[in-house]
Order: structure tokens, then C-alpha cells, then sequence
């Protein structure tokens, strides 16, 4: 029987993101929080997953794109 590979985010990762919304407390996209943390664009819907599944961001639908603010 295979063994199924989760991955998990570095925590790095995951306070660099926080770290730049943080600073960005307006929301930014996925992409723009991804360039600004260093984080590949690969791996950011993951960390803000991980981040939103734990209620430390908010998601805001707006049109067909979606903004990432931190949680108040």
C-alpha cells in the first residue's frame, strides 16, 4: 500500500506571508503576496489556505479575482 505525501508549508513561508500582509493590511492577490514574500507562486494557495483554514486571513471576492487581507 503507497504511502500518500501531504505537503505542509515551512513555516517560514507561512510568517513571511503573514508578515507581508501585515504590511498590507488593504489585501493584495495571491500572486502580489507571493512576490512579495518569495514564495513561489506554486505553493501560495497553499499557504493561504493553510492561513484562511485557521482564520488568520479573510478572502474577498471581487469580480472574478480574490483578495487576501489579515485577519482584524
Amino acid at each position: 500500500m503507497g504511502r500518500k505525501c501531504m505537503w505542509v508549508p515551512q513555516v517560514s513561508e507561512i510568517e513571511k506571508v503573514k508578515e507581508v500582509l501585515k504590511q498590507n493590511p488593504q489585501g493584495l492577490s495571491p500572486a502580489k503576496i507571493a512576490e512579495l514574500a518569495g514564495v513561489s507562486k506554486g505553493k501560495i494557495a497553499k499557504v493561504l489556505k493553510e492561513l484562511e483554514d485557521s482564520g488568520e486571513v479573510v478572502v474577498e471576492v471581487k469580480g472574478c479575482r480574490k483578495v487576501y487581507k489579515p485577519k482584524a
